[in-house]
């Protein structure tokens, strides 16, 4: 995606830069060469190259779409979703977009995205289910793939009840996870369950990839057993997920 946002600006700097090296051994070699001009030539080249290639850049950015959070997701934006995940684990580890957009819609703190230009290029699906899923599933005996919208519960129902919170999702194209939008996203879904934090308990992760386990691992989630869809499960307190997540209890060093 960067470079596809950058490709004008990074031929510019290779061209640019090839021209300036050739310019300097034309000029600087040979019996008849200056290499003091060469050397004069060579700096003044890289400085025009490496200006032009970042105002070039700068264009780019203000006039090509930009990262962004969606404020109002939409079925579309869900089928996006469900074909990002498709590129790493099968369809019968994969919610149909139709019955997460009903989570959504019913709930709209399930879900979080970022997209570029309306496509959806990371997102994470965090929310409470009921207690006999979430049995299941730290049992090993449930699949995400056929949770509908009956098996979420509602945090803000205004009970005492204890909440037991599902991280479905967490999915960043390769582009973006270095620059900590994964993290980003992850605390605007923890920012929304804030209210009724006092009530979530614990927190569980059913991962398909070793990816996803290696997230887990990373935001002190630990593992529980091995499901019969031979995912692994993970788990840990909320309180703790929500420090990770916050910084305030420092991350392993090393995504689903």
């Amino acid at each position: 995606m960067f470079w596809k946002a950058n490709k004008g600006a990074a031929i510019v700097l290779l061209i640019g830069m090839l021209a300036a090296f050739a310019a300097y051994f034309i000029i600087g070699s040979g019996s008849q060469g200056d290499i003091d001009l060469a050397k004069k030539v060579l700096s003044t080249a890289i400085c025009v190259v490496l200006f032009t290639a970042a105002l070039l850049s700068f264009i780019q950015a203000k006039t090509g779409p930009s990262l962004e959070i969606v404020e109002e997701l939409t079925e579309q934006h869900f089928e996006q979703m469900a074909a990002l995940e498709a590129q790493y684990y099968g369809a019968d580890c994969i919610t149909p977009p139709a019955e997460a957009y009903r989570w959504y819609k019913r709930y709209p703190a399930t879900t979080i995205a970022a997209a570029i230009g309306g496509q959806v290029v990371a997102f994470v699906n965090l929310f409470p289910v009921k207690e006999s899923i979430y049995t299941a599933l730290r049992e090993g005996k449930f699949n995400d793939h056929t949770l509908t919208l009956d098996g979420l519960a509602d945090p803000f129902d205004g009970s005492d009840e204890p909440l037991h919170m599902f991280l479905c999702c967490v999915l960043t194209e390769p582009a973006y996870r270095r620059l900590g939008l994964t993290r980003h996203l992850l605390a605007l879904a923890v920012e929304q369950y804030e209210p009724v934090q006092q009530r979530c308990r614990r927190i569980i992760t059913d991962n398909v990839t070793p990816a996803g386990a290696e997230f887990s691992r990373r935001y002190g989630f630990e593992q529980v057993q091995l499901s019969g869809h031979d995912s692994l499960i993970f788990e840990q307190d909320y309180a703790d997920f929500v420090a990770h997540v916050s910084g305030t209890q420092q991350a392993e060093p090393t995504e689903r």
